[in-house]
């Protein structure tokens, strides 16, 4: 009776007035189609590049290395370069000496990205659900969650890195709960593209994901169980407490 009552609390929320909240947080909308593309288009450019100058980049020390992290953590907010991109790179060229330069990237990423998804929301989507009580509610216990929530977002593989930072900005997440929960969620999945950078003959079968696809696979799906599952927890505790409202 009770999973019903969510599932009908669903359809109620998803049909109310759906055309005024994209309308109210247009930006954010837009926003989000240009974070979901961008990376592709981004990404295939800097492959054919790093393609193009591999032996270059092969002779390089670890200290000339510094800027290309400076950058990244820029392109991974502004949603040109996907995070796991950036570390299956620094992977393949560095091996694990890429791990003091990628953690600090990856934080200062996410902080930039905070700051994107709160100039681009602008606080419009918290103030378009006001008048829904139960979606207010549901959102807030979500929030109430924050180290979990980030945690299994950030853990995820499916769920893109700069999308993620402007939903959650968007959420007012709090910011030490978005970048610490965050980081810890970001780790394994870091630490295992780097491991894959390491393990990959050349760029070409590195970016076509031609590594170790035996002992990958399953990593990749556990982390996907894990935290789809964890998500979905959240996301059921948060909507049957909507429902008391």
């Amino acid at each position: 009776m009770q999973d019903l009552l969510v599932c009908r609390f669903i359809e109620t929320s998803l049909r109310m007035s759906f055309s005024s909240v994209l309308k109210e947080n247009r930006k954010s909308v837009i926003g989000a189609g240009v974070l979901s593309c961008a990376p592709l288009l981004f990404s295939s450019w800097a492959t054919s590049l790093l393609i193009q100058y591999q032996a270059e980049l092969s002779a390089l020390s670890v200290g000339q290395w510094l800027p290309f992290f400076v950058l990244s953590a820029l392109t991974m907010s502004l949603a040109l370069t996907p995070s796991t991109f950036i570390a299956l790179v620094a992977g393949f060229f560095l091996g694990w000496k890429a791990i003091p330069y990628m953690l600090p990237a990856y934080l200062l990423a996410s902080a930039l990205g905070y700051l994107v998804g709160s100039i681009l929301d602008g606080g419009h989507l918290m103030h378009s659900i006001q008048n829904n009580p139960r979606v207010k509610k549901a959102l807030e216990m979500l929030n109430a969650s924050g180290w979990s929530l980030m945690f299994l977002v950030r853990l995820s593989p499916v769920l893109p890195f700069a999308l993620m930072n402007l939903l959650m900005s968007a959420l007012k997440v709090r910011f030490s709960v978005f970048l610490l929960g965050g980081f810890f969620g970001m780790l394994p999945r870091t630490l295992f593209s780097i491991w894959l950078g390491i393990k990959a003959q050349d760029i070409v079968s590195l970016m076509n994901g031609d590594v170790s696809a035996s002992q990958s696979s399953g990593l990749v799906i556990l982390l996907i169980v894990v935290s789809v599952g964890g998500l979905f927890y959240l996301l059921n505790r948060a909507l049957k407490q909507a429902l008391t409202v």
